[in-house]
């Protein structure tokens, strides 16, 4: 699976978000796009290997969006993110109202510090939950993006997530894989169908479409005819022969229960001839129907020419029995062209047209 970032850095040299933009941003969208490969939120080590530093607004009165401000990272002072959720202070908070109001009374002190020439707010008791609050939102984040499978994925942890799909899809232990790169990658695509004991004939098509790249559907009990081995067959006055309960007339019995027909197509000619050619296509479609379904069913395939791709017999041109239509219906699939079980044949030649 692809383990390229689905979403774009955030630019921390940029002017900071107006406060029309921090009022509709999402907190967590925008942790997401701080996180970089190296610098993370809320794994082990200093804040100072984080992106950002996170703390708290104190206010009184309830939240509106979920960040109250964002500060870039100037010189030695990293980005600064102030949220309204999450915090210890405030209405929506754990700790008492009168602690937020005694924060608020300090924030109204100012004096003069030698360090500036402006007035200075009190802030020392809010910097001090920060740097409490900043571990406790850190992991909180944490505990949510590890979750995320499209998180690890965009900041390369994507083995990770294919493990997981690998195990869900029967293919997690050692040598379960083909080393064929399509049929790997579509059991990864469609683990979560695969897993699931319910089979239908949607799901089948779905993978097998994912698998081969071309349109494909299912024809359920498709009859065919089933030859009796003659040590079974019916004998009058010696075995098999109790009517009604086993007497069969003939060598071979017509059944619909067990068995299912792969419909690939319509097809354009090139890809019906490329199809016919490609002993690497026929093993693939075999392998992946005998890994979805089993050997419990059988399956026949057809090949479905589309109606305007029908070529015109000529000598010397096509295959006979293939690639010929002596009299074409206008309009209409050419879709004559069938063969035998796939999960006893590896491809054309073996499969048997008819």
């Amino acid at each position: 699976m692809a383990d390229d970032a689905g979403h774009t850095r955030a630019d921390l040299s940029a002017a900071p978000p107006s406060a029309e933009e921090i009022a509709e941003m999402d907190f967590f969208e925008l942790l997401r796009q701080l996180e970089t490969e190296d610098r993370r939120f809320g794994r082990s080590g200093d804040a100072g290997r984080e992106p950002a530093r996170l703390g708290q607004s104190a206010r009184m009165s309830f939240a509106t969006s979920d960040l109250a401000a964002f500060t870039p990272a100037r010189g030695a002072h990293p980005a600064q993110v102030t949220v309204n959720v999450l915090g210890l202070i405030g209405p929506e908070g754990p700790m008492p109202l009168h602690m937020t109001r005694w924060i608020l009374q300090r924030l109204s002190n100012r004096w003069f510090s030698g360090e500036s020439e402006g007035v200075t707010a009190d802030t020392s008791f809010l910097e001090f939950a920060n740097l409490l609050q900043h571990r406790m939102m850190a992991l909180y984040w944490r505990a949510w993006a590890d979750t995320r499978p499209e998180i690890h994925i965009a900041h390369g942890d994507g083995e990770r997530i294919t493990a997981m799909l690998r195990a869900l899809a029967g293919i997690g232990l050692p040598g379960e894989m083909t080393g064929d790169r399509r049929l790997d990658g579509s059991k990864l695509h469609h683990a979560t169908s695969l897993a699931q004991e319910v089979r239908s004939p949607e799901r089948l098509a779905r993978f097998l479409e994912t698998v081969l790249e071309m349109p494909v559907s299912i024809d359920e009990f498709s009859g065919h005819w089933i030859e009796i081995p003659e040590p079974l067959q019916t004998r009058v006055g010696q075995q098999y022969c109790g009517l009604g309960t086993g007497a069969v007339v003939g060598a071979r019995s017509y059944d619909r229960q067990s068995r299912a027909e792969i419909r690939l197509g319509p097809l354009t000619l090139t890809q019906f001839t490329t199809f016919l050619d490609d002993a690497e296509a026929w093993d693939r479609l075999r392998h992946a129907v005998v890994f979805a379904m089993g050997r419990d069913l059988d399956f026949g395939l057809r090949l479905v020419l589309r109606a305007d791709e029908v070529p015109e017999a000529r000598i010397g041109k096509g295959r006979l029995g293939q690639t010929l239509w002596l009299d074409p219906v206008a309009g209409r699939d050419g879709d004559e062209l069938c063969f035998g079980s796939l999960t006893e044949s590896t491809g054309a030649a073996a499969g048997g047209a008819s």
